[in-house]
């Protein structure tokens, strides 16, 4: 099974036959659910987030006058673990060897094919 990681680029194929693409935009730590039964709490499950749209911020400023610092909007679609095998990886932008790639924040890798 593909096993998606930050900054791939994935086609999620759903059983209701929608299809979504987007980069790999977070990837959730393991969850130890043995543990959470355990003490009481509900199982949950590791996700990862699709980014499936972006768009510029409106102009505006905090409470305090302080410019925003972050100056995109970021559409994400949440896949959980049992999903991920509906995914298809397609490519990943963890190299920056290409340069004036979409980049959507400092510090965010760039496109690769």
């Amino acid at each position: 099974m593909y096993i998606p990681e930050v900054g791939d680029y994935v086609i999620w194929d759903r059983p209701n036959g929608d299809i979504e693409s987007g980069w790999v935009y977070f990837k959730g730590d393991p969850v130890d659910n043995g543990r959470r039964s355990k003490e009481g709490w509900k199982p949950i499950s590791q996700y990862i987030t699709i980014e499936t749209g972006v768009r510029e911020k409106p102009e505006c400023y905090y409470t305090s006058g302080k410019p925003m610092r972050h100056k995109m909007i970021h559409t994400l679609l949440l896949c959980n673990r049992d999903c991920w095998n509906q995914l298809r990886y397609v490519k990943n932008r963890r190299t920056n060897t290409e340069v004036g790639m979409y980049k959507s924040q400092e510090g965010r890798y760039e496109d690769t094919q």
